[in-house]
């Protein structure tokens, strides 16, 4: 028991310690189930920020393990988000599939969604880069919802979103230094 515990604390330091709000929506809406499956499993995705932070910490684990420990955490969250991701595309209506609808063609996710990029510093300031625009994203979609549970969901994922902005910002400044 104690190893977990040890586990989860080491976890919080990379989520915003606002509690989440209730994974609930108002009701079906194939529009905001569109949207939500597009968070979960697009090409600017949850899933691929999963599995970006997986293949980072992986190859640069003998160079930089503290980064990659910190990835792995980090991949950890995003799971948690596919996870919130994969219930409102359900309640919304749609089906959590690994592949989205755009102008009627499906895109199924696949591995090439990851970046082969092996730089550290390039790897961080794209992780920084994709963390502000996934923010972006979100707070576009909780602006545009007619729904306040489905916004407070959003905007709360948000808040660890900034976290991993601060962390990778903070590996940048000291590369830059």
């Amino acid at each position: 028991m104690e190893k977990r515990d040890k586990h989860i604390e080491s976890v919080k330091a990379f989520v915003s310690p606002e509690p989440y709000p209730p994974i609930v929506v108002a009701g079906k809406n194939r529009l905001y189930a569109g949207l939500m499956h597009m968070n979960m499993c697009a090409a600017h995705s949850e899933l691929t920020a999963l599995m970006q932070y997986l293949y980072q910490s992986w190859v640069m684990n003998a160079n930089h393990a503290e980064a990659a420990q910190d990835l792995q955490r980090i991949a950890m969250v995003e799971m948690h988000h596919l996870n919130i991701f994969a219930q409102l595309v359900q309640q919304l209506g749609g089906d959590p599939v690994y592949a989205v609808s755009f102008r009627r063609r499906r895109r199924v996710w696949d591995g090439m969604m990851v970046s082969p990029c092996k730089n550290f510093f390039h790897m961080m300031q794209n992780n920084l880069l994709a963390e502000q625009e996934t923010i972006d994203r979100y707070r576009r979609q909780a602006a545009m919802v007619q729904d306040a549970s489905l916004a407070a969901v959003l905007l709360r994922i948000v808040e660890d979103e900034k976290v991993h902005v601060k962390i990778f910002r903070s590996y940048l400044d000291v590369l830059i230094q």
